[in-house]
């Protein structure tokens, strides 16, 4: 008994040949049908038996009866052996479908493998006493899976799903109205920088979340929607009807333009097309939504002590405090956000953040030529690197509470969020 949970459990974990696939459980449910098809057609064949049995009259009574006895007797063995070449082509029929875990051969691999100094005899031995009881039970977990799968796209389960899908659709969709508007503060070089940095992040977020969502009534789907890629998001195009093929085909390409509101449209379309139900945000639902996206960009701050990241995190907060409009930009947009609050913030805020920001790329170009550096340089160039690398980073390291507060604990003087 150890050595079978040992085989199965192995097995099912380290081998990727073994996992369920969708044509197992096609399989699967070809075998249920068979067994329920074999049972009625015997049946059948008996009810037929049982009825040519009847009492057949005769001219004379003895003649009658012999006649009759031998009639019945031929017929039943008749039907006998009907049935027993019945049975045997049903259980060579249900052989020939069902899905085996391993083959014997395999099994004697794996043992061979794990049981060392075992005489060949009781490895043969072995693996035949495994092949039935692995199967049965690779059957079963086919069978419940199938089941489940079943029962999850139905009734009030997909109620539920649908209604959550909905929901978490709807949030970032407000989310991208809102960034969207924060975007349009920029000129057009950083606005396309912007534009496509959310196109490749909460937009794809979006369409990955609807794919997935539809991938499930074709058994394509994934444990977690974010890992979805462009070419499962083609795959998935291809198991779809008609109807929905065309409005999202037309998402899926809006992703690869440059433009929030093709995006958009083709959002608005898909999710028609799709019948889930957008529920666009009123003015009390975007400030709800503009306090927690910055609590939740002050909540990081707080932790974090990478020198980028503080300065990215400080710029866009400031930004949403001086402009009321949510940022989602992409690291190398920075100092253009902080050339954009020199207008916003007191001047002294500004050329901290300059200072820091300045300090901040000496040290990534440090880290570059560290990285770069060969066995052919000088011990006295090393260390003047090194030495240059640390007082940068001690710099660094006195400022960064200052910056924090520039945020955590903003000045009267500062503009601040109403």
């Amino acid at each position: 008994m150890q050595v079978n949970l040992c085989v199965s459990k192995w097995e099912m974990k380290s081998n990727p040949v073994h996992l369920i696939s969708e044509e197992d459980l096609k399989q699967s449910f070809l075998i249920e049908n068979a067994s329920s098809s074999k049972k009625d057609k015997k049946d059948e064949r008996r009810k037929k038996a049982n009825e040519g049995s009847g009492s057949v009259r005769g001219g004379g009574g003895g003649n009658a009866r012999e006649f009759k006895i031998k009639k019945t007797k031929k017929k039943g063995r008749k039907d006998a052996d009907s049935d027993e070449e019945s049975q045997t082509t049903s259980t060579n029929r249900s052989k020939h479908l069902e899905i085996c875990f391993m083959s014997q051969e395999e099994i004697e691999d794996v043992l061979r493998k794990h049981i060392r100094d075992c005489p060949e005899e009781l490895i043969l031995e072995i693996a035949d006493h495994l092949v039935r009881p692995l199967t049965k039970s690779y059957q079963e977990v086919l069978r419940s899976v199938f089941m489940s799968s079943a029962s999850n796209s139905s009734g009030a389960s997909r109620k539920k799903t649908i209604k959550d899908l909905q929901e978490e659709v709807s949030s970032l969709y407000n989310n991208v109205r809102l960034f969207e508007k924060g975007a349009k503060h920029f000129t057009d070089e950083t606005q396309t920088n912007i534009t496509k940095h959310m196109l490749k992040t909460v937009c794809t977020d979006i369409t990955n979340l609807i794919f997935n969502f539809l991938a499930a009534d074709v058994m394509m789907a994934a444990e977690d929607y974010t890992v979805i890629t462009s070419e499962m998001r083609k795959k998935i195009l291809s198991a779809l009807q008609e109807e929905m093929r065309g409005p999202l085909t037309k998402l899926h390409i809006s992703l690869n333009g440059k433009s929030l509101e093709e995006f958009v449209s083709a959002l608005d379309a898909a999710t028609e097309a799709c019948d889930i139900m957008v529920k666009k945000g009123d003015k009390k639902k975007e400030r709800q939504i503009l306090f927690q996206h910055r609590q939740a960009l002050v909540e990081q701050l707080k932790v974090t002590e990478d020198p980028a990241l503080v300065l990215h995190l400080t710029s866009v907060l400031l930004f949403q405090f001086s402009t009321h409009c949510m940022l989602h930009a992409p690291g190398r947009c920075v100092p253009q956000i902080i050339t954009f609050l020199s207008t916003k913030i007191p001047e002294d805020q500004h050329s901290s953040l300059v200072k820091y920001q300045g300090l901040v790329v000496k040290q990534l170009i440090s880290q570059n030529k560290k990285i770069g550096q060969g066995d052919d340089d000088s011990l006295d160039n090393k260390l003047e690197a090194e030495e240059s690398t640390e007082a940068i980073r001690k710099e660094l390291q006195e400022l960064t509470t200052s910056i924090k507060d520039l945020v955590l604990r903003p000045r009267k003087s500062s503009v601040t969020e109403e």
